[in-house]
């Protein structure tokens, strides 16, 4: 599945009429998100929440990991909404890494990486996402097999 979706726990999700949220954690650090269609305030505000959850459990600083392929575009009040939370916590992110295919969403990106210092990194595929996925894995100690969920027989 796409970025260990089936390793994931702490599931959740935001549907409206105009896109969907998807969110899991792969380590008490990191955090995968995941977007359809196109994202409004109602979408901001359930990460912002997710996040500060996340911030608030990880014991110092966190990785994240958006798989925005599939959102077509972004209100550009949820964009500013969403780069003031990123520039409050800057200080709380290790690496955060996105992969997008739509221009409207990779053009807002990129305008709120540059407001933001430049330290989010853009991938345009997402298989260069999950190599780097694999990567932060490795490094915060979370890439072992995981136990089964299903009782053996």
């Amino acid at each position: 599945m796409v970025l260990r979706r089936e390793d994931g726990t702490d599931f959740r999700e935001c549907n409206s009429s105009s896109g969907k949220i998807r969110v899991w954690t792969l380590a008490r650090n990191l955090y995968v998100t995941q977007g359809e269609g196109h994202m409004q305030d109602d979408h901001a505000a359930f990460l912002e929440e997710y996040g500060e959850e996340r911030l608030r459990r990880a014991g110092g600083k966190i990785y994240i990991f958006h798989d925005w392929m599939e959102m077509t575009g972004y209100d550009s009040k949820t964009r500013y909404k969403m780069t003031t939370w990123s520039a409050e916590h800057r200080a709380s992110f290790e690496e955060v890494h996105l992969a997008v295919r739509s221009r409207i969403v990779a053009m807002g990106v990129q305008v709120a990486n540059i407001a933001l210092g430049g330290f989010m990194r853009a991938h345009t595929g997402i298989a260069t996402l999950e190599l780097e996925l694999a990567r932060v894995l490795r490094l915060v100690g979370a890439d072992g097999p995981r136990p089964s969920r299903f009782p053996s027989r």
